[in-house]
């Protein structure tokens, strides 16, 4: 298979090899893409994280914080950034991965190549039962950010909240207004810094902030399809929506978290421009084994880490925040001592503390491809024209995930409701083998695909409320091993899943039959998938088998460390992300969503270092 890949770089990327730039900026990016899409082709994904194990031994004494934060990721950056604010609090911040230095990771659409990186943990799933059935070994991908930053140093940069009911049903969850909506909104405000520069959806400017770090831009390259796609919304009776509002469903246009076409990573805005603050350190290659709980008291007192082949202990004075995000921390807890009793009895491991961890898996589903032909043909650029365009800030490389930038969110179980359960975006694009290696397709499903005909166009479909529940556990008691990963996808007993992914199907083949996409005789590719072709095309027990074989990750875990106001539900955390039972320990990531979000849970988990900051400073100032 890799020597596909060097065959179509060259015949692909062979202009960049040849091409004459007055930049030297804009050569020196065209060869090390072209380094980077080698690299995919020797590119093995970890399967363990033994290369952190320590060689020597005693423990050292690393010193003394007030405050230890576990994953400099998105939560955790924020974090660290908001305690530091107070001189004299001390703050440690341990991050396994680095910072990063990649030229290449700025531009926003080249984002699949860094998966296949260390800035990528590597995780996959175990083996999954009834989605990834066209993935070899039906093991998903689970990409997770490995560095400062977290997944934002690798994920396409779409700024989506979810919806403000999703926030109610938290405070309900919660018995704590503070988690509603209109209570939190302040905190998505703090952060941002929206630019509107486009005019082809609107823009509620009182859901959006103006002095915050974090640059949000609603301007994206022009795209026939962008066009087409808000057309063929208005013409089925939907809204055009700024879906970072109330008002959700409908279509819109995908806002980014970029600066002037760039990726805005979180390490880059929270914590490189602060590091001389003399109350933070940060630490990076440092791999967290384990924090040191005193099972009498049930105390968090200190942090156990290797660092260049050693093991070090920090204590902490105040609290220990765990923020290594839906997999990791959930891993650490465990091996910590913190878990379901029988799990961690059966891997003896001395138990602290009975609780759910890692009982919750939630994952949004991805279905990629739903291919359709077209007549629409748009010309192809040089990649030197296109980093030129790139370095003034504009072109097709600042987007990221698809070239053209629509979004639509729909309940297509219930058109009355304002919460959405899918999200549909559209791509212009060609199946490659580098798409292939992306989704670790098997060579019979990838063949079939590449049949698709001309000026391919294909929807993406995303399930937000999964009805599905998966688990983390531990492989064993070594830290070093990855921890099973099982989100059980498209398993739920009432088979609701299913039939949600199905209707947002249909939903696709609505829009697709508006007289929007007929300008461009849209029409879908009705070559059947080898493993369904048996089965009535086009029938629901057909795109039941479809869904299996192709849906996947949607790379948004969450919940499995869930708040709640008591252990009997299974939670994990109350709503300060105290963890039940065990003194100066939070958590704040992902992992503490008690359900899933109608978004892509990023910004969430930004929100949640801006509201947990506040709460610890108004708990010990």
């Amino acid at each position: 298979m890799y020597y596909k890949i060097i065959i179509i770089l060259i015949f692909i990327y062979g202009n960049v090899i040849f091409a004459q730039s007055n930049s030297n900026t804009v050569q020196y990016l065209q060869e090390i893409l072209i380094d980077s899409f080698i690299n995919i082709a020797n590119y093995d994904f970890p399967t363990d994280a033994k290369h952190f194990k320590a060689t020597k031994e005693p423990i050292e004494e690393y010193g003394t914080y007030d405050f230890i934060i576990i994953g400099a990721g998105i939560s955790g950056s924020v974090i660290a950034n908001r305690l530091s604010e107070i001189q004299q609090w001390r703050i440690l911040l341990i991050e396994a991965g680095i910072f990063s230095d990649d030229d290449l990771m700025k531009i926003p659409s080249v984002f699949p190549l860094k998966i296949f990186s260390d800035y990528n943990w590597g995780f996959r799933t175990v083996p999954q039962k009834n989605a990834c059935l066209s993935v070899t070994n039906h093991a998903c991908l689970v990409p997770r950010g490995k560095g400062v930053g977290g997944t934002t140093l690798i994920n396409s940069l779409q700024y989506s909240r979810a919806n403000p009911e999703n926030y109610n049903q938290w405070a309900r969850i919660l018995h704590d207004s503070s988690w509603s909506y209109k209570n939190i909104l302040k905190y998505f405000k703090k952060s941002e810094n929206f630019h509107w520069t486009n005019t082809k959806a609107p823009v509620d400017l009182k859901y959006h902030g103006k002095e915050g770090l974090l640059h949000v831009q609603h301007k994206v390259p022009d795209h026939p399809l962008n066009d087409l796609f808000i057309e063929a919304n208005k013409q089925l009776g939907y809204d055009i929506t700024d879906y970072n509002s109330e008002t959700q469903i409908g279509g819109s246009i995908i806002q980014l978290f970029t600066n002037n076409g760039t990726r805005e990573d979180m390490g880059t805005i929270f914590i490189t421009p602060f590091l001389d603050r003399p109350n933070l350190k940060v630490l990076t290659q440092s791999y967290v084994t384990k924090i040191e709980i005193d099972k009498e008291t049930k105390t968090a007192k200190s942090v156990l880490f290797t660092n260049n082949g050693k093991t070090y202990r920090a204590r902490a004075n105040i609290e220990v925040i765990l923020s290594a995000g839906a997999i990791s921390s959930p891993q650490i807890l465990m091996l910590s001592g913190v878990g379901p009793k029988k799990h961690l009895q059966d891997l003896e491991i001395d138990l602290i503390e009975d609780l759910e961890v890692g009982s919750s898996l939630k994952e949004h589903t991805l279905l990629s491809h739903l291919w359709f032909m077209s007549n629409l043909s748009i010309p192809t650029e040089t990649i030197n024209q296109q980093l030129s365009d790139f370095l003034k800030g504009y072109g097709s490389l600042t987007s990221a995930n698809t070239q053209a930038q629509g979004l639509g969110f729909y309940n297509v179980n219930n058109k009355t409701s304002t919460v959405p359960n899918v999200a549909i975006f559209l791509d212009y694009s060609e199946i490659s083998v580098i798409e292939q290696q992306f989704f670790g397709l098997d060579e019979e499903t990838f063949e079939s695909l590449k049949k698709i005909g001309s000026h391919p166009i294909r929807f993406l479909l995303i399930h937000l409320n999964p009805k599905s529940e998966g688990t983390i556990r531990l492989k064993n008691k070594s830290p070093f091993e990855y921890p099973l990963i099982d989100p059980m996808l498209l398993s739920d007993s009432s088979g609701k899943d299913l039939k949600a992914m199905y209707n947002g199907i249909q939903q696709i083949f609505k829009l697709s039959q508006t007289p929007a996409f007929k300008k461009i005789n849209l029409k879908f590719d009705n070559v059947p998938l080898p493993t369904c072709k048996n089965i009535q095309f086009n029938s629901q027990e057909y795109w039941y088998c479809y869904l299996k074989q192709l849906t996947m990750t949607g790379y948004h875990p969450m919940g499995t460390c869930p708040m709640g106001i008591n252990t009997s539900t299974g939670a994990v955390v109350d709503s300060n992300l105290k963890v039940f039972g065990i003194k100066k320990l939070r958590v704040a990531d992902a992992s503490v969503f008690p359900t899933p979000i109608a978004g892509y849970p990023s910004m969430t988990c930004l929100m949640i270092g801006e509201k947990i900051s506040d709460i610890i400073k108004e708990e010990y100032l």
